[in-house]
């Protein structure tokens, strides 16, 4: 095997291992955010993770067995995992509407629930700790940092602020993330053809 086909094979299962830590990560960021998203697009994004961390797999384990089947098998199906990827992320910048924190916070206020995403997003009431002074309420001890309640503990931003953000700040993410992903599938797609390509012609040379 020439030099530069072993540098080719040494970086597509570089390449393949930094595809399946990106899918591991992936599927880790989407079970911390799952909340916050669809169950459809939770399991949607999970089975696509899945796949790619398979293909991922498989391509590193075709170069080092230096399998022509193998190898093409998993430039065939990186290449019909990047398509759908690509479409559904276009669809998705174009499409996809942020979700409203107006709603979420004002269902929680009303079911007077409001401890729960005070603590995990560090706010304070709709607006501001104000929202509880005009109502002659007690400002909740969810509206302080580790929930001492110190004045200078007391979250300032109000949960549709930061909720709103938050959902802005996903969206740029899992656009980010799944551009990256399809980079890496059209890039581990390029080298696995030449691999196929290269193990074919090996093959062919030591038959004479």
């Amino acid at each position: 095997m020439g030099c530069a086909t072993t540098s080719v094979k040494i970086t597509s299962i570089v390449l393949n291992a930094i595809l399946a830590f990106l899918a591991v990560g992936a599927i880790g960021w989407i079970a911390f955010y799952a909340d916050t998203e669809s169950e459809e697009f939770v399991i949607a994004a999970y089975v696509a993770c899945a796949i790619i961390l398979l293909f991922a797999f498989l391509g590193i384990y075709a170069a080092v067995r230096e399998s022509v089947c193998l190898t093409a098998t998993s430039a065939v199906f990186l290449l019909l995992l990047a398509i759908p990827q690509i479409v559904s992320t276009i669809m998705f910048v174009h499409q996809f509407e942020v979700k409203s924190a107006q709603t979420t916070v004002e269902l929680a206020w009303q079911a007077n629930n409001m401890d729960g995403l005070q603590q995990k997003y560090e706010c304070c009431g709709k607006s501001s700790a104000q929202d509880y002074v005009h109502l002659r309420q007690l400002i909740p001890p969810s509206c302080y940092i580790d929930l001492d309640q110190k004045p200078e503990h007391l979250y300032v931003d109000g949960c549709i602020e930061k909720l709103q953000s938050r959902y802005e700040s996903d969206k740029l993410r899992f656009i980010i993330v799944s551009w990256v992903l399809v980079a890496f599938e059209l890039l581990c797609f390029v080298i696995a053809v030449f691999l196929a390509i290269s193990f074919r012609n090996k093959q062919r040379r030591l038959q004479f």
